[in-house]
Parts: C-alpha cells; sequence; structure tokens
C-alpha cells in the first residue's frame, strides 16, 4: 500500500477536499470521468457518515499494486464504531467499489474502500512520487483549503519533530557517554540520562549551582571558562580534561568537548558537549609518566653513586698517600731535629761562657724553635696514626681512662693547683688508646687555657641520651668566641698566639678524628672569660 495524499474531516469545507482529492487521484489513474465521479460519490459517503457521527476522522488516498492487480484505495478512520446511518453509507458505498473492507480495534473504525485500476502506463516508484508531488503542489482552491494544508503540514512537521526528538533521545540514552547541550549563557539546555546516572543530580541542580558541586575544585576554575559568556567564539572544537564527581562521592577523570552549533547566517545558537571517562587512560599515563621519571632517577642515582665511589675511591688513595707522606715526614724528621736540639743545647750548656748575648739570643731561639718543631712532628705523627685501620675496640672503662689520663697530667694539675670533679662514667665499646688520648687533649686544654689567677676547676658528667653517652668537659677557663666553633676542630688552627699559650693546633683535630672513627660527635659551647663546656657523645654499645 502507497500513501498518495491525506485529508482530515472535521467539517462540511473537508468534504469538498475529500471529494476533489479522491476525483484527482482517480484522474491520474486513468479512470473515466464516470468511474471518477463513481469512487469519489463512495467515498463521500463514507465521509460524510463519519462527519455526521459528530466525531473526526481521516482520509487516506493510497494504492495497491500487490498481488498482480492494481487498486486505488480509500483509507477512512472513524473514532468510533459505524452504527445507524454510517452502516447506510456503508452499505451504499459498497455497491459503488470492487472491495470494501470494515475493521474495527476498540472505538475506532476503518474503512477501506477498493476501485479496480487498468492505467495505460507502468505503474512504478517514479510514478507515485510523481503522483504525490502533485498532490503536495497543487494550487488551493480556497484560502480554507490553503489554512488546511498548512495546517496539516505543521502537523506532519510536529510529527517529524517530536519522532526526531524521541530518536534522539532513544540514541543519546543509549551511548555509554554525557551527551549535553549549553545555551550561550553556559546553561544547560539538555542532557541525555547518563548524566544524571553519573552525578545524581537534575539539569537545574546543576545550573543552579554551575557544576561546582561536580567540578573538582583544583580543576574548577579551567572548566568554569565553559560556562561564560566569552567562550571562544571562534572555536571549532573546545576540549579540557576534568575530575567530575560521581553519586558515591569519588572523583574520577573526563574528556570534554564542546561544538557550536550554528544557524544559516553563521550565528552561534548553543554549544553541544560531549563527557567520556578517560580516568583508565589517565592512570596508565601517570603510571607511564611515574615510570619514566621514576627510571630517570635511578639512572641518575646510578651515575651519582659511580662518580661518588669513583671520588671516594681517589679520596681514600688520597688520605692513604697523606697519611702515609705524614708518617714518612715525621720519622725523618725528627732526626735533624733532635740533632739541632742537641746541639743548640750542648752550645747554651757548654759555651755560653764564649758566646757574647746576642749570641745566646739566637741560640734560645733556635732551641725554642727546634722544640715547637719536634712537638708539631709528634702530633703530625700522632694524627696520621689515628686511622680506621690501626682501631681495635675492646671494652673500654671510661673511669680508669680519666684516672691514667689526670695521672699523666699530674705535675700540670698540681702546678696549677687545678681541682677535677669527675662522675662515675659508663663502659664502652671503642679503642682505648684513643679514648686515652681523646681525655688526655681535652683535659690538657682546660688546664692550658685557664685563668692566670684562678685555680682551674674541670667538670666532667655523664648523660645517656637516645643510646648515646654523652660526656660534658666544663672548666673555668678564659672560653673563646663561639664564632670560631667551626675553625676550632680543623688542622692547624689556633685561637691564640704562641707567646700566649704553646700548642700545633692539631689537638682538637685529632679528637674530632678519634670521634668520628667511633661514629660519635663532638662539639663545644663557651663565652669569652666564663669558661668553655666540650661535649663528646659516642655511642653506648658501639659494635
Amino acid at each position: 500500500m502507497h500513501k498518495i495524499a491525506q485529508v482530515t474531516l472535521e467539517n462540511e469545507m473537508d468534504l469538498i477536499l475529500a471529494h476533489k482529492r479522491t476525483m484527482k487521484l482517480a484522474e491520474l489513474a486513468g479512470l473515466s470521468l464516470s468511474a471518477q465521479t463513481t469512487f469519489a460519490t463512495a467515498v463521500s459517503e463514507v465521509s460524510r457518515s463519519i462527519l455526521e457521527s459528530g466525531k473526526s476522522g481521516s482520509l487516506l488516498l493510497n494504492v495497491d499494486t500487490g498481488q498482480g492487480e492494481n487498486y486505488i484505495v480509500a483509507s477512512l478512520t472513524n473514532e468510533r464504531s459505524a452504527g445507524g446511518k454510517e452502516k447506510e453509507g456503508l452499505e451504499y458505498a459498497k455497491r459503488l467499489v470492487n472491495k470494501l473492507n470494515v475493521s474495527t480495534q476498540g472505538s475506532v473504525t476503518q474503512v477501506e474502500l477498493f476501485y479496480f485500476i487498468s492505467p495505460p502506463f507502468r505503474l512504478d516508484g517514479n510514478k507515485l512520487n510523481e503522483w504525490r508531488m502533485l498532490f503536495r503542489n497543487e494550487p488551493p482552491i480556497s484560502p480554507y483549503e490553503e489554512l488546511k494544508r498548512k495546517n496539516e503540514q505543521l502537523q506532519a512537521l510536529s510529527e517529524n519533530l517530536q519522532k526526531s526528538e524521541a530518536q534522539y533521545k532513544t540514541l543519546t540514552n543509549s551511548l555509554p557517554l554525557i551527551i549535553f547541550s549549553l545555551n550561550n549563557e553556559g546553561f544547560i539546555l539538555y542532557a541525555n540520562e547518563w548524566l544524571a546516572r553519573y552525578t545524581g543530580q537534575t539539569i537545574e541542580s546543576l545550573n543552579k549551582n554551575n557544576w561546582k558541586t561536580v567540578v573538582h575544585e583544583d580543576d574548577y576554575d579551567a572548566f568554569s571558562l565553559i560556562l561564560k559568556n566569552d567562550i571562544a567564539k571562534g572555536a571549532s572544537v573546545i576540549k579540557m580534561q576534568s575530575r567530575l564527581k560521581n553519586k558515591s562521592g569519588e572523583y574520577y577523570w573526563h574528556q570534554i568537548s564542546l561544538s557550536p552549533f550554528k544557524n544559516d547566517k553563521d550565528e552561534l545558537l548553543y554549544w553541544i558537549g560531549f563527557i567520556v571517562d578517560i580516568h583508565a587512560q589517565k592512570v596508565v599515563e601517570e603510571t607511564l609518566k611515574d615510570n619514566y621519571e621514576l627510571k630517570q632517577a635511578r639512572q641518575k642515582l646510578e651515575d651519582n653513586e659511580q662518580t661518588l665511589k669513583k671520588y671516594i675511591e681517589e679520596l681514600n688513595r688520597s688520605n692513604q698517600e697523606l697519611q702515609q707522606f705524614a708518617f714518612v715526614a715525621s720519622h725523618d724528621l725528627q732526626e735533624p731535629v733532635r740533632k739541632v736540639l742537641y746541639y743548640s743545647d750542648h752550645l747554651l750548656d757548654r759555651y755560653s761562657d764564649s758566646l757574647d748575648g746576642k749570641a745566646q739570643d739566637y741560640l734560645k731561639i733556635m732551641s725554642s724553635s727546634s722544640h715547637r718543631m719536634r712537638n708539631l712532628i709528634k702530633d703530625l705523627l700522632l694524627f696520621s696514626q689515628v686511622s680506621k685501620e690501626k682501631i681495635q675496640f675492646d671494652q673500654v672503662d671510661l673511669n680508669e681512662v680519666a684516672k691514667e689520663v689526670c695521672a699523666d697530667l699530674d705535675l700540670v694539675i698540681a702546678d696549677k693547683k687545678a681541682v677535677l670533679n669527675m662522675e662515675v662514667l659508663p663502659v664502652i665499646h671503642g679503642d682505648i688508646g684513643m679514648m686515652r688520648q681523646l681525655f688526655g687533649n681535652i683535659i690538657g686544654n682546660s688546664l692550658k687555657y685557664s685563668k692566670i689567677d684562678t685555680p682551674p676547676v674541670i667538670g666532667i658528667t655523664c648523660a645517656i641520651r637516645d643510646s648515646y653517652v654523652e660526656i660534658a668537659f666544663k672548666d673555668n677557663g678564659i672560653g673563646f668566641d663561639e664564632k670560631y666553633l667551626s675553625q676550632m676542630f680543623t688542622l692547624f688552627q689556633r685561637l691564640h698566639g704562641r707567646d700566649s699559650y704553646e700548642g700545633t693546633g692539631l689537638g682538637l683535630a685529632i679528637c674530632r678524628k678519634i670521634v668520628d672513627l667511633h661514629q660519635g660527635r663532638i662539639w663545644a659551647e663557651a663565652k669569652e672569660g666564663q669558661g668553655a663546656v666540650f661535649y663528646v657523645s659516642l655511642p653506648a654499645g658501639l659494635q
């Protein structure tokens, strides 16, 4: 069945249109004038019956080319079952046509009037389309017909739009992504079901809060640009990535794309948007990026490690060479210095009477310088001997170490009338010889740098802090300015001239080296004229 034309039946004017169009279709089908009138009369009788029933109906003019025979068919639909005068109209129409079919479904009755045709031309699709165009473009015979036609066109357009909108909604809801449209102010005009499914919010709520409850706060500033009036008007597509919160409160990465929809005048009507879940892709990208950065960092670390190993090897070799040099130099220098001391002292003892005063002063200066050289050589030799290779760890009673050091310094202690106050000290794991050197240097410093008119008072205390033994050596000597702390524990550093205090500047450097070898720490606190406190922190259970 091929539809050619349609007429809605609402009033008497529609009967005229129905008759006219029926006559026209019969004419196109090649029927004679009498046959045209017969078919049109049958259609008019049924159409009038529909109107007299008080209900509206419709007329469809069709062509049936099936089963080897051709018919023009008038299909009339009534919103109620036929009865009374309607049946009389059907009986009359039945005598005028070749076939008549009546079907009822609920309160709707459909009547089909078949009239046989045998056109002298081929009745194919092209011919049927030609007939449809004739009916569509046929000039109206009255203002009513024109209004009727416009109304029918509008109704057909409305139906098509509704079908198109229904199809669009069905299509967008079936796709696994969020589809929406925005007006020029950034408000949502339409969104498929996926937006509500994902966010749990309506279009109204999203428009009200401008998506703030959905977009991650770190991404909102960039996202809000697409909601403003100043969206890039010349852009063909706007794309961005943002984290959106789902109904469970979790944020996932999405790709957001906007495309402008314009009219024939290139004026922007609204924006069409797509939101696609790219969280898995984003996680993979971040993982690959992290792996790449990790590989880069690892490679850099390995390169630095190789460089560090090289520097350590060079430093160890240099230190070993310096130690060997210091040891050899110290031994080789001791003999000539010893001879200088011996002969200068011999000259002063045996031949001082034969020398004038100036010669005696020269000999005294030479002897004093030789003594300083001997002490310096001795300290250098001692410094070179303090090494990791020579350390011998054992249980060391620091009380015994302190007593032995005090016994060695007994003459100086007695001469200066010094007082030593010592707490009970612990037993540690260390090198006993190095501990004697450490205690001797620190206590010796306190005695050396005491005030001229005040007997030295030295206090040795101990405390356990975080598995470390912290020993404090406190004195009432001349002290020092703490700005010199950074240089006190380095080689050959002196805070006082040789004229005031003897020394080589190696004592505290040796102390620091000993403490470092024991994995400890040494530091000091002091004020000029108010004494000093030297602290030594050593592991309580060094292995």
